[in-house]
């Protein structure tokens, strides 16, 4: 068995290694999603006042259009980044296979080759970065939003915080190295 499958938050079967953040930054993340499908809903009850006992399939069933127009202007914005939210947070890291080396941020997933992966920096403000060469040869940067501190994050978050990134940012470093071997 390989060293990168060992530890928790990472996985490697058939040649795929996936490393994810810390369970309780997805724990925020998913928690943060459901705060917006909350306040998503709460306006939406809000609009369509419920207060006189109908629930909100009711109301919306009997609603005028402008009460309509005026929940899908406000929840939809609200409850869709929430919902999106909640399930990328599964997801949250980087998975990394035999072709493509997958960085899964909070609200998109950034695909790089990984043959042109060069390496993962760690910034002094505690951010981390994947390097790869572009199509024409010059260097580009994505950051792994995972993997990477705040700004302002208190010093008894940081000291778990921390260690966990550094060890998931040196299996993906292992797991370029290895490759680039070859």
């Amino acid at each position: 068995m390989d060293s990168l499958s060992r530890g928790a938050g990472s996985a490697h079967i058939m040649g795929v290694v996936k490393l994810r953040a810390h369970p309780i930054v997805r724990g925020c993340l998913a928690l943060a999603g459901l705060v917006y499908i909350g306040l998503g809903m709460l306006w939406a009850t809000t609009v369509m006042n419920g207060a006189d006992g109908r629930s909100l399939p009711e109301d919306l069933a009997l609603a005028s259009s402008a009460e309509l127009v005026a929940v899908a202007v406000v929840s939809v914005p609200l409850a869709a980044p929430g919902v999106l939210m909640l399930l990328r947070a599964y997801f949250y890291g980087v998975t990394c296979t035999p072709d493509v080396i997958k960085v899964h941020n909070m609200l998109w997933t950034r695909r790089v080759p990984a043959g042109r992966a060069v390496e993962v920096r760690r910034t002094v403000t505690g951010k981390t970065d994947l390097w790869w060469k572009g199509r024409n040869g010059w260097p580009r940067w994505g950051r792994i939003s995972a993997f990477s501190l705040p700004f302002g994050v208190r010093r008894y978050v940081r000291q778990w915080l921390e260690p966990y990134n550094e060890r998931r940012a040196g299996m993906l470093r292992q797991w370029i190295d290895e490759r680039r071997r070859r």
